[in-house]
């Protein structure tokens, strides 16, 4: 690429060669140092590629060979200008392109963001916003440091951050906490200083409990209700005859497991609403310039019909991004038609629905025992209902009251 345009900034022709003894004349061009290119053979006769400068040179060769050369083409910058040099305005819009390129590439076009899962690159780029960090504003007063900064402090869950400027492209890559410590971190700062008991989160019935710190108040095969202490956050102290002298309030912690049940109910109609497209479609073109839009061919629009869009941001390199993009949109026609499932596809869609919730639990941890939930199928609606038998962890924090006795 960088050969192709030196060539073409000092200009260059393609020449023919026929007569007594062409392949002299190639190997003189060899012998002067004179670089040829595209070199095609046509029976008695050569074409090939030289440069303006290498040209001036060849024609004591030719009378020497005794070949005839014909020029059949021009091509590069000096051949351009000298065609259009009438033409005093292109010069002129030549500078002024120029000039235009130079100060769009003064300016942040295009904000890329990476590595990011759990925060959306909208709710990041709408936080750099409020920091005055948007597209349009000047390379110049980007301070990359600072936005690394800003963003570890705004969201504690980006463990790295790292920002730098690649042409008009402002590049943010970020890495996300994987171990979800973040999560944990989440309760207040006090509920850490002050102790708490462990208790139930669901009713069920204790599988199996294992304290890390504080008192277990249950034991496997014990039946809870929501919100019965599970691990007291008092610890006996006791005296050298195995007394109760006092208590230590703690902390609880420590993970305990029982066997919940979760009530599934779930109902649909038979009869749906249903697309039926007609086959109609409808094009139009968009230009876009910031936040500014302007429709170069607006489609007419159907009755219904659905909207498929692309938009393609314009650049003249990888790195250097203009502020313009061209869209296009898809209009497709459809019509709507009531239709009654079958019960093949009732039953498909139930069970859809049902792994979703089954899918949900298992993200959470759970470990699915026993699936007792029925599907009905009607005539005017499907419903499906029963019960989910889990194994959890039951046990959430809460803080002990400072009135609460530790004798009872």
């Amino acid at each position: 690429m960088l050969i192709w345009l030196f060539r073409y900034l000092k200009g260059y022709v393609r020449i023919r060669i026929r007569g007594y003894s062409p392949e002299r004349f190639l190997n003189l061009c060899k012998a002067r140092g004179i670089v040829l290119w595209d070199l095609q053979n046509m029976e008695n006769e050569y074409e090939m590629n030289l440069s303006i400068r290498d040209f001036r040179k060849i024609r004591p060769l030719c009378r020497k060979a005794r070949a005839h050369l014909v020029i059949t083409e021009r091509h590069g910058l000096p051949f351009f200008l000298y065609r259009n040099r009438r033409r005093k305005m292109f010069p002129v819009g030549m500078l002024a392109c120029c000039l235009l390129l130079y100060v769009l590439s003064l300016f942040i076009w295009d904000i890329r963001i990476e590595g990011n899962r759990a925060r959306s690159t909208d709710v990041l780029l709408d936080y750099l916003a409020e920091e005055q960090v948007v597209h349009g504003m000047r390379k110049g007063a980007v301070d990359c440091k600072e936005i690394q900064s800003l963003l570890r402090i705004h969201f504690p869950d980006l463990t790295w951050v790292s920002a730098r400027i690649r042409g008009t492209q402002l590049i943010i890559r970020v890495r996300e906490n994987q171990d979800l410590e973040a999560e944990v971190q989440k309760a207040p700062v006090e509920m850490k200083e002050e102790t708490a008991d462990l208790c139930a989160e669901r009713p069920g019935v204790i599988t199996s409990i294992l304290v890390r710190s504080g008192t277990a108040r249950v034991q496997p095969g014990d039946e809870v209700e929501a919100e019965t202490v599970l691990i007291d956050g008092a610890v006996e102290i006791r005296d050298d005859n195995g007394e109760v002298t006092g208590y230590q309030e703690v902390r609880a912690d420590g993970d305990v497991w029982a066997r919940t049940v979760y009530r599934y109910e779930n109902q649909f109609s038979m009869s749906h609403e249903a697309r039926h497209f007609t086959g109609k479609k409808r094009y139009g073109i968009y230009l876009k310039a910031g936040n500014g839009l302007v429709a170069l061919t607006d489609p007419r629009t159907f009755p219904l019909y659905t909207t498929v869009e692309k938009e393609y941001p314009l650049h003249l390199t990888g790195n250097f991004y203009l502020p313009l993009s061209f869209g296009t949109l898809e209009r497709a026609e459809y019509e709507l038609y009531t239709e009654k499932y079958t019960k093949k596809e009732a039953k498909a869609l139930a069970e859809t629905d049902l792994n979703e919730f089954l899918n949900n639990l298992l993200q959470k941890g759970v470990q699915i025992v026993r699936n007792d939930v029925k599907i009905d199928i009607g005539r005017n609606f499907c419903v499906s209902k029963g019960k989910i038998e889990v194994l959890e962890e039951i046990a959430v924090p809460k803080i002990r009251q400072k009135e609460q006795s530790v004798l009872e």
